[in-house]
């Protein structure tokens, strides 16, 4: 299982690797690393389904990723997963790494997470700062920055003199954005402790124009999360999903539900159906190929208007309640009242907590015979470029990220870990759902950390939005969604 595990990680984070171009390499309410209390704000669980977060992919990642997916199990039923997992850097057996600290003792480090009090993650990283500072490290004040405000504020308060000295986790496309502005420190891999125990292939999800600008943690995507009493046997196609559901549809109770309006999940369905967002050719992402308005991003568009509307399956009116549509059907499925959706595994704790005897399976095959390609994100942790105590600040970046860290952290949000001797703990190992988290990763497009993408998630939500609630005939569909790629287009050159 171990081999099997370190053989779809390598696989899935190699798909990263060539689409992000290669190796080369005012606060809130805050604590204190001893204090009890800590900022109250944002939630750091929707962050990998943020629409801001999430960035776009090509139609040539997605065939690759499946096919490298496929050459994986295939792999590993035939015992070459040894040999593969020793080439991306991972052994049969990987010593835990040196969790001490190294660095410089400062007053006190700053760190800014999206995780907010109470939540159990933030407990997780209050945990890990206690014990940095008992292991001889400096006291960390954790402060919670919410989703939406995080990189306005980060851009704003770095420069100013007023950021935190270590920021994350966040997805690495964030990251490309710090680094263009210049806020994000340059680091080399030799700083890293034990830096080959991350897959090579990780380290390109942190990667701008050969510069390395953050240290990875986890990788991640979502997949099809269903109640195991309502659903014993998940499904393995769109029109047996369709059944199941909604043979369980009655009264109060669906049989699926998930935020049809957000682009991060509509992404699994357009790249499925063949689309893309940026071409991808000789390492580059083409940002003047825009492709949501192809025949495929057509037959995608009108699949999700069909969805909701036809009852294929049928879903909960809240799933196209763009305020809602998140915390509503993950409380209902908490309640037992949703029996299947696509989510991540930030969601695996919610629905522990809620007594929910649930599964994780790979996300079914469309209609045209071809899997769901969701979005694949690495998320990591950087340095401020302009924080007064950079060498103090890698070495905390360094333990929130090291083999015992990051297993406290998996306990409540079990994410694949990048870390080898990570993957191949017992804890980890021990997460019934972790190999097909991992499947379900290496069938998924990785999110460039490009810039332009920033322009791409509003035209192409708006339009989507006027598509589905408008129902909007057949032959505006296309007319639409050349709308939207003008609009991502012009706004791309006004960043130029």
């Amino acid at each position: 299982m171990k081999r099997i595990a370190s053989l779809i990680l390598f696989v899935m984070l190699a798909s990263i690797l060539a689409a992000c171009g290669g190796t080369d390499g005012a606060a809130s309410n805050a604590v204190t690393a001893e204090a009890t209390t800590a900022a109250s704000v944002g939630t750091g669980t929707d962050s990998t389904a943020s629409a801001a977060a999430s960035i776009a992919a090509s139609t040539d990642a997605a065939a690759a990723s499946t096919a490298a997916s496929t050459a994986a199990s295939t792999a590993a039923s035939t015992e070459a997963s040894g040999a593969a997992s020793t080439a991306a850097g991972g052994n049969t057996t990987v010593a835990s790494v040196d969790c001490t600290p190294k660095g410089p003792k400062v007053d006190r480090l700053v760190w800014w997470t999206r995780a907010a009090e109470g939540e159990p993650l933030f407990e997780s990283f209050k945990t890990v700062a206690q014990n940095y500072q008992a292991a001889g490290g400096s006291p960390v004040e954790i402060v919670t920055v919410i989703d939406a405000e995080f990189r306005n504020k980060m851009s704003i308060s770095a420069p100013g003199g007023e950021g935190p000295d270590v920021f994350g986790p966040i997805a690495h496309d964030w990251l490309g954005e710090f680094a263009l502005q210049k806020i994000a420190l340059p680091l080399q891999r030799e700083q890293i402790t034990s830096s080959d125990d991350i897959i090579d292939s990780a380290y390109a999800a942190a990667t701008a124009d050969g510069q390395l600008y953050g240290i990875p943690a986890w990788v991640e995507s979502v997949a099809l999360i269903y109640n195991k009493d309502l659903v014993p046997n998940p499904p393995k196609t769109w029109d047996e999903l369709v059944q199941t559901a909604n043979s369980l549809t009655q009264g109060d109770v669906y049989g699926f539900g998930f935020p049809l309006l957000e682009q991060y999940h509509e992404g699994g369905f357009f790249n499925g159906f063949g689309s893309y967002i940026f071409k991808y050719d000789n390492g580059q992402f083409n940002i003047e190929d825009i492709g949501l308005n192809n025949d495929a991003g057509v037959q995608a568009a009108k699949f999700l208007r069909d969805m909701y509307y036809q009852k294929q399956p049928q879903l909960p009116e809240v799933a196209i309640d763009r305020a809602n549509m998140h915390t509503a059907q993950e409380g209902m499925m908490e309640e037992g009242k949703i029996a299947m959706t696509i989510n991540g595994p930030w969601r695996e704790g919610p629905l522990q907590r809620a007594g929910i005897n649930y599964g994780v399976a790979v996300l079914p095959t469309l209609p045209n015979g071809e899997p769901m390609v969701p979005f694949l994100g690495v998320q990591v942790f950087g340095v401020n470029a302009y924080g007064k105590n950079q060498e103090a600040a890698i070495d905390f970046a360094n333990f929130v990220t090291c083999t015992d860290s990051i297993v406290e952290q998996f306990k409540v949000d079990p994410k694949t870990p990048v870390r080898q001797s990570a993957l191949q703990t017992s804890e980890v190992q021990s997460n019934p759902n972790i190999e097909t988290w991992n499947e379900q990763a290496a069938q998924g497009v990785p999110m460039p950390n490009i810039p332009a993408m920033g322009q791409v998630w509003k035209p192409w939500g708006d339009v989507m939005d006027a598509i589905v609630l408008q129902q909007a005939p057949d032959d505006q569909i296309k007319p639409l969604l050349d709308t939207a790629v003008e609009q991502i287009k012009a706004a791309i050159a006004q960043t130029q």
